[in-house]
């Protein structure tokens, strides 16, 4: 019998810099390199994709009149984009998976199921809810009626799925307390993977920096923190540099503050970036300072580079690595303390490359796409 075909229904584009983007490219590279079927479904693979650019547009208006609006913009038309997409593929395929990336994509999907063949899963990328992401960007309020439009949302699908993947036991044991009747879903922990990096896909000209960052310039990234911990080293003696790669809302607020705390020639802000884990190689330290995380898809990223990890300990990241082994947690409520972190490892001899060797090892353990990729398949055709 034909395995049945998994598709990867996402509001979002597949190429892009999040850690969303990242895991729908790398499992389908997972599943294009073993030959096995799969379909994508996006509002941008659509006979309707066209229509896009009026919403976008009509976005970009209200993003100037009501924020809260313009966001549910967003989730409406895209949602009304892919289920053109889906529903065309779920009458191609009587038997199939639909492994969607976001509850919006998922309430979609089992919207477009036609038997119960039909398998709707869902990966749990979002921290607690995506009504705190759109309120950690100041766009909605923490109680307003787009927050709790889609917490419901969050009820009233989850409950309804075939299975549930988180990519963290942190967010396995969260989710079910904010959103009840998850216990009865099937579920597992799949953390995020990659390929490893090809040796020649590097930036050179950034060997010999110090200290690696990427993600989007936002206020929730905390990347203010990271500036201020370069500062408090510098007032130690010891000059530390930075690359930021990414951009977002923050940036001109950062660079600001990097004049202001005299470090300005010390932090090189990359700005956007396709490939942007081609940074990490060669700095010798990667370091994060996010005040929330289900996982860190760029942690796994620094690993797979050999490149140890200072970050705090919140969330999913204390399942990436082990303190003193692959990296270190500092403090994120005391830059002075993360600075004491910060030098130690840089100082104390040999730890960088005893800590590089051990990611290595961590990494190829267990988040190499070849092995949890075939873990996560297993799990959505129920083999596993």
């Amino acid at each position: 019998m034909n395995a049945s075909p998994v598709i990867i229904a996402s509001l979002m584009r597949l190429e892009g810099t999040t850690g969303l983007q990242t895991h729908m490219r790398e499992f389908e590279s997972f599943l294009k390199d073993r030959r096995l079927p799969y379909e994508v479904a996006t509002p941008f693979y659509s006979s309707g994709a066209p229509a896009l650019h009026v919403f976008v547009a009509l976005r970009w208006v209200l993003e100037v009149i009501c924020k809260p609006a313009a966001v549910w913009l967003y989730r409406a038309g895209h949602a009304f984009l892919l289920r053109l997409r889906l529903a065309r593929l779920m009458a191609k395929y009587p038997r199939c998976v639909v492994y969607a990336q976001c509850p919006l994509s998922a309430s979609v999907a089992l919207r477009c199921v036609r038997s119960p063949e039909q398998l709707v899963s869902l990966v749990v990328h979002f921290n607690l809810s995506q009504a705190d992401e759109w309120i950690d960007k100041g766009v909605i309020a923490a109680d307003g009626p787009m927050a709790r439009s889609i917490r419901r949302l969050d009820q009233a699908v989850l409950p309804r799925l075939h299975s549930l993947v988180y990519v963290s036991r942190f967010m396995q044991e969260e989710l079910p307390l904010r959103v009840s009747g998850l216990q009865s879903v099937r579920s597992a922990v799949i953390p995020n993977f990659v390929k490893a990096l090809p040796s020649d896909n590097v930036m050179p000209a950034l060997r010999g920096r110090d200290l690696v960052s990427i993600g989007t310039l936002e206020h929730r990234k905390n990347q203010q923190f990271l500036l201020r911990v370069v500062a408090l080293a510098k007032s130690s003696g010891r000059v530390v540099t930075l690359t930021l790669v990414g951009d977002g809302p923050d940036r001109k607020t950062l660079e600001a503050l990097a004049a202001e705390l005299g470090i300005a020639e010390q932090v090189f802000f990359a700005g956007f970036c396709a490939g942007a884990r081609a940074y990490i190689p060669g700095h010798k330290l990667y370091v994060h300072a996010a005040i929330m995380e289900n996982q860190g898809l760029a942690l796994i990223e620094a690993l797979s580079a050999g490149v140890p990890i200072l970050a705090g300990g919140v969330g999913g990241i204390v399942e990436v690595f082990d303190e003193g082994v692959e990296g270190r947690f500092w403090p994120l409520d005391d830059a002075a303390r993360a600075r004491d972190v910060l030098l130690d490892v840089l100082e104390r001899p040999g730890a960088l490359e005893q800590m590089g060797q051990a990611a290595t090892r961590r990494f190829q353990a267990r988040f190499e796409a070849s092995v949890v990729g075939q873990k996560l398949y297993d799990f959505l055709l129920g083999k596993s």
